[in-house]
């Protein structure tokens, strides 16, 4: 397969969302990124980023206040479950 070069101009939205996909390490490079919206479409691209950074603000809470502790009980019963 033979590529092209073809130069984009994009809005600031656009470049924004490529950015984060990038952030989020769901695409390489910029290249990649702007394929990957592309194929997938700009609103499963900026629904994608939106789960990331709402999966991100739920590690950073638990980073601040560590994880949620669980009722004694539940760890107990899911253990003889297993068994």
């Amino acid at each position: 397969m033979v590529s092209s070069v073809i130069a984009l101009r994009i809005d600031d939205n656009t470049s924004d969302l490529i950015d984060k996909l990038i952030k989020y390490k769901l695409a390489t490079s910029k290249a990649d990124a702007l394929r990957w919206t592309m194929q997938n479409g700009m609103q499963s691209a900026k629904k994608t980023v939106e789960r990331k950074e709402k999966s991100q603000a739920i590690i950073r809470v638990w980073k601040e206040r560590g994880l949620p502790k669980l009722p004694n009980d539940l760890s107990e019963s899911s253990i003889k479950d297993r068994d």
